[in-house]
């Protein structure tokens, strides 16, 4: 259920835990689920029961200013949110999803949507849902159990990929990868919860005036700018237009697709160069990561956009 508020002067109180090497094998789902629906709302994990032995799973749970935020770990399963769930609960909330591993398909009011790593998704906890992750061997997922009445607008029923909004996508999804590192790192983190209601509530207002075409076809680029060989007739098909018309509307701007998916995907490179928790990794697996086959053609293309190669980028140079 949603927890009290903790205040959040000086520093956030350490996590509550649950890990599942802390019981016997047999008792690992159980004990998994008594977790989640302690972190979370009342919810009804669900796996074949020849599976569940040795079940492994690792539940951090993180007080916020109202709700909580849960950092989750797991091995595939499904999660569904029941009448009985929602009965039982204290009051209707958002989740707002921020996918690190694994694909969370999720069902809600006749909708379905995906959320792929470093995507943002919200959806309510006031209707029936259910949580598919077992296209992937093991999920990692950070949610925020959010009040609805901290956001100052509503969201039509069904699931959104908060990512994807033309105008605040990638200020929410900084915004929630800021709230969870600085919840891990046992920092205050109340403003940050503050700057994510305020941007859901200008999402939520936003979507009632329907964003313009030429915003959509920007949002949507920044959105699958990662996914390797996403292509013009890839964006056009997503729209609902022709590859003509996106080359038409991203011409109104002076710009073509392969220009604004080149910048998309060299601005993600140089996010992730500079990020510390990033470091470990060579700058050919980013070049794969933000969505390029080849690291030569990334290297030649990222010291054309910011005058330095990637290496010297990262160091600060």
């Amino acid at each position: 259920m949603t927890q009290a508020a903790t205040p959040m002067t000086e520093a956030a109180a350490p996590p509550r835990i649950w890990d599942t090497r802390d019981v016997r094998a047999e008792e690992a789902f159980d004990y998994y689920r008594e977790g989640i629906c302690a972190a979370f709302t009342p919810l009804a994990p669900d796996l074949p029961r020849a599976a569940r032995s040795g079940f492994r799973s690792v539940v951090h749970s993180h007080a916020m200013p109202e709700g909580a935020l849960n950092h989750v770990s797991a091995r595939a399963h499904q999660v569904r949110r029941t009448p009985a769930g929602i009965a039982a609960s204290p009051e209707p909330c958002w989740y707002v999803n921020l996918q690190f591993d694994g694909i969370c398909g999720i069902k809600q009011a006749g909708r379905r949507l995906d959320l792929h790593p470093g995507e943002v998704g919200l959806f309510d906890s006031d209707r029936v849902f259910t949580l598919d992750h077992s296209r992937r061997a093991g999920l990692r997922v950070a949610s925020l159990l959010l009040p609805k009445r901290l956001v100052a607008a509503d969201f039509a029923p069904g699931p959104h990929r908060l990512s994807d909004h033309p105008v605040y996508g990638r200020l929410l999804t900084e915004a929630a990868l800021a709230l969870f590192q600085g919840a891990e790192r046992g920092a205050p983190v109340a403003g940050l919860h503050a700057v994510l209601r305020t941007l859901l509530g200008l999402a939520a207002g936003a979507e009632a005036g329907e964003a313009g075409p030429l915003l959509r076809l920007r949002g949507l680029i920044r959105a699958r700018a990662a996914r390797p060989g996403w292509s013009l007739n890839d964006c056009a098909a997503e729209l609902g237009i022709s590859p003509r018309q996106v080359q038409r509307l991203l011409a109104s701007e002076d710009d073509g697709f392969a220009a604004a998916l080149s910048r998309e995907r060299l601005a993600l490179a140089a996010r992730m160069l500079r990020d510390p928790a990033e470091a470990h990794r060579p700058v050919t697996e980013i070049a794969l990561a933000v969505g390029y086959g080849d690291p030569a053609p990334f290297s030649r293309a990222f010291r054309a956009a910011y005058g330095l190669p990637p290496g010297l980028w990262r160091r600060g140079a």
